[in-house]
């Protein structure tokens, strides 16, 4: 919200000085102001724009970063709460548990581009970072934040390189320098059903022995559909915290079979 309120204090500044400085003829109209508003608000944004300008360049897209900036993180996650703001996004809890004091290894179903937005908007203050396709690293100035944040580019058409994403995630998790999100499926579903498992994301769990957050979202692929008109509700299941002991006697197959069923279970499909 922090940017929010830079923006809101920008445009109130903008509206006073307007206000103050510009002669008021006869025709003045009490909408005038809110006009003033509207100016404002945009100059705000634009405002906000360059000060993340500023702040992101210094960042370099082909840098391999060993532990995430502060400032980074802190800058995306401002800009991420902001879009899923307006994006009119009401998260609705279906049930929430406490979250691990140790970084940990969240899984999530995938239906939107907004996934990993909303879970960044819920912990992205708190250090988690995702394992994303090259072209997300080519969004303006998102791309340079989140390769300073220790986000980490997957193909996942290439298995050596993956697995070397995989090693790289089990080192940040194990350094204690970020939790990791993944979505086992690879992709979005275009149907809306709960897809093939990818199981290696699970390996990351095995060899860091971290904690697995499992959650599931039902809904974020209608926001595109309903903005701006209305506001769409999303449902947020924390369905399970899996600690090594839960899992220490299963191998990666069985800990994503696991997962696989108590997030089909949970989404009802």
């Amino acid at each position: 919200m922090f940017i929010e309120a830079l923006i809101i204090l920008i445009d109130f500044g903008f509206t006073t000085a307007l206000s103050y400085l510009l002669p008021r003829s006869q025709g003045y109209h009490y909408w005038v102001p809110f006009i003033y508003l509207i100016v404002g608000y945009i100059v705000g944004i634009a405002l906000m724009w360059l000060v993340l300008t500023c702040f992101a360049l210094p960042f370099n897209k082909e840098k391999k970063y060993k532990k995430p900036n502060k400032w980074a993180n802190f800058w995306l996650t401002e800009a991420i709460t902001f879009i899923d703001n307006h994006a009119r996004a009401k998260i609705i809890y279906k049930s929430k548990l406490e979250m691990p004091k140790e970084n940990y290894l969240l899984v999530c179903n995938h239906r939107s581009k907004f996934d990993p937005m909303l879970l960044t908007k819920l912990y992205g203050h708190k250090g988690l970072s995702f394992i994303s396709k090259p072209t997300n690293f080519n969004i303006p100035l998102g791309g340079h934040f989140m390769k300073a944040s220790c986000y980490l580019s997957i193909d996942r058409y290439d298995k050596l390189k993956s697995l070397e994403v995989m090693k790289e995630a089990s080192e940040l998790i194990a350094n204690d320098l970020v939790s990791i999100g993944v979505f086992p499926e690879g992709t979005r579903s275009e149907d809306e059903k709960l897809h093939e498992f990818h199981e290696g994301v699970f390996s990351i769990a095995k060899k860091t022995n971290c904690p697995i957050v499992v959650v599931t979202f039902d809904g974020t692929e209608n926001i595109h559909k309903n903005f701006p008109k209305r506001r769409t509700k999303i449902y947020y299941d924390m369905i399970e915290v899996l600690y090594p002991n839960d899992y220490e006697n299963m191998i990666v197959k069985e800990i994503s079979d696991h997962v696989y069923q108590k997030m089909y279970e949970s989404l009802g499909k």
